[in-house]
């Protein structure tokens, strides 16, 4: 009656997802609820309202949590192994200071950090912004996956293995089946929090700074940095990396990968591991 509303609207804000999204994931995942539960309960509501996109939107991902949980049955290596085998083939030199970094929230890119932190914090941050965390540690730091795969397992109230690393290999491109999503972690922070609250809630340091600079508080002058108290370099990190080069750097890689033969094979075996078959090829 309430929170679906602005399910939909509001499922990929830092701030308003957590009024907005169901936050059941928790009892689902500790078996306190039953997904059944939640699908039968949802579908009583759905028949009292008028407005019913919201709500078949929410339907939609029940189906997706049993569909993520039976492909880590199906293929339950993904927790150590990248699920094309063929992308063991990149080149990804560990760097301590770009995780412990990413960890910490303290990369320079204020979403990230406030995404960071506020997990830590609490165990809940929504789907949106989890993607653009592991996005950030292996698209745009280079790094691979499994250095921080058990990391936000630890911080997630709701972790769910099925879930999680079918979930963080799709977002780290190392499928091959799904198309690389490499966030630009500026754009996310200007279109999802655009006011700035998420991020003035978990980064203190950048509680003076005004809307135009704070998602981008590195381009801060001298000047600026002493009239809002805060020293980029001292009181806030500057980035870590330089965005559009990594990005770019990130985007030729993964996209010129993809098309290798290699690749391309492990693909169809995959697919034929973990998709549905015909009635007629199981007979």
């Amino acid at each position: 009656e309430e929170r679906g509303k602005n399910y939909s609207k509001h499922i990929s804000k830092p701030e308003a997802s957590r009024a907005s999204c169901s936050r059941l994931s928790p009892h689902i995942a500790y078996g306190n609820l039953s997904v059944r539960q939640v699908y039968q309960a949802t579908e009583t509501q759905l028949k009292k309202l008028h407005k019913k996109h919201a709500i078949n939107n929410f339907i939609s991902r029940l189906h997706w949590q049993s569909h993520f949980i039976q492909k880590f049955e199906t293929k339950s290596d993904i927790e150590f192994m990248n699920m094309n085998t063929a992308y063991d083939g990149i080149e990804k030199i560990y760097n301590e200071h770009y995780v412990t970094s990413w960890k910490n929230g303290q990369t320079g890119f204020p979403l990230v950090d406030a995404c960071m932190r506020c997990v830590v914090a609490t165990g809940y941050l929504n789907f949106r912004m989890r993607a653009m965390l592991v996005s950030f540690l292996t698209h745009l730091l280079w790094q691979d996956w499994r250095v921080g795969v058990h990391h936000l397992a630890q911080q997630f109230l709701d972790y769910e293995p099925g879930i999680h690393y079918s979930q963080f290999q799709m977002q780290a491109s190392t499928t091959g089946i799904n198309m690389p999503r490499i966030y630009n972690p500026t754009k996310q922070s200007e279109e999802h929090d655009p006011d700035g609250i998420f991020i003035k809630k978990w980064v203190n340091e950048l509680a003076n700074v005004p809307i135009n600079l704070l998602h981008e508080p590195a381009q801060m002058t001298i000047l600026e940095q002493q009239m809002y108290g805060c020293w980029i370099g001292k009181d806030y990190p500057a980035p870590i990396i330089d965005q559009a080069k990594a990005g770019k750097f990130a985007t030729t890689q993964l996209w010129e990968f993809r098309k290798t033969p290699e690749v391309k094979l492990e693909n169809q075996k995959i697919l034929g591991k973990l998709t549905t078959r015909k009635k007629s090829d199981m007979t």
